[in-house]
């Protein structure tokens, strides 16, 4: 059976810890993260939806991910690499 994240996404991980690796992701020059561009001008004014607030709305939308693996994956994907 699957666990259920979404009560503040409970077991070992909290909202806030999330919230601050999705920060040291975005900040840390090593990752690509950019943000998302979207039509609702009235919570976005400038069209772009930041790149904390597109993953954390992810994964309160998908209450199955364990948000531990979900920061793991993104750090795999998002990493520069050398070419």
């Amino acid at each position: 059976m699957k666990k259920n994240y979404q009560d503040g996404f409970i077991n070992d991980v909290s909202e806030e810890e999330i919230i601050r690796g999705l920060h040291s992701l975005e900040s840390s020059p090593l990752y690509l993260t950019k943000s998302v561009h979207r039509y609702n001008t009235d919570k976005w004014p400038d069209n772009e939806m930041p790149f904390v607030d597109f993953h954390l709305n992810y994964l309160k939308g998908h209450p199955t991910l364990n948000p531990q693996h979900y920061l793991a994956n993104l750090r795999l994907s998002l990493k520069k690499r050398m070419s």
